[in-house]
């Protein structure tokens, strides 16, 4: 394993030391940043395990488009949507489908490797029949961090870890919410 992520980061910086853009997005793309998001979720409900498997769509925006006095930071500050279909297994096989809006704050380590936090909420509609949350509509938060490991040019591999709270906001009863730990894996394009 150990073998495989150093090989990674090499090979990251061997492509990025070339510092070509991706040829799929373009500084005048509303969207600067897209990827592809999946993973496996941890959590428990009164009947048993709760495991969902994001399968997430990411598009963000560079703030610096709105925002001029942020081209002066080595960071990039994007604001993204992120529409997802997740299956979930456990106690019961189920599904989530929602989307979220949220912040992400990507700083450069190196030429090959950057660290990361974002911030999203939004909604997630839910299909699992437990005690603990009702179905249907639900409001979804999450918190998380990451790196990216450059591996082409203007192609990050992303390896992230998230918690997640659904709840209804009291709306309907039951509403003692689900709180997920969600490693992911994912490949993010940008420019």
């Amino acid at each position: 394993m150990v073998g495989l992520i150093w090989l990674t980061v090499s090979a990251g910086a061997v492509w990025s030391a070339d510092e070509r853009p991706s040829p799929l997005l373009t500084r005048d793309s509303l969207f600067t940043e897209v990827g592809f998001i999946t993973g496996f979720g941890y959590s428990t409900v009164t009947e048993g395990d709760y495991l969902p498997i994001p399968v997430i769509l990411h598009l963000g925006t560079d703030m610096k488009r709105w925002f001029p006095s942020l081209a002066d930071n080595r960071g990039v500050l994007t604001v993204f949507l992120e529409p997802q279909v997740n299956p979930v297994f456990g106690y019961d096989i189920s599904m989530e489908a929602g989307l979220g809006i949220g912040l992400k704050y990507r700083y450069p380590l190196t030429d090959a490797l950057s660290v990361y936090g974002l911030f999203s909420t939004g909604f997630l509609f839910i299909t699992g029949d437990t005690v603990d949350q009702a179905s249907g509509f639900n409001f979804s938060h999450a918190v998380g961090v990451g790196i990216n490991v450059n591996v082409m040019p203007g192609g990050a591999l992303d390896l992230g870890f998230r918690i997640r709270h659904v709840s209804n906001a009291d709306l309907r009863d039951p509403n003692c919410g689900i709180d997920s730990y969600i490693g992911t894996i994912g490949f993010m394009i940008s420019h």
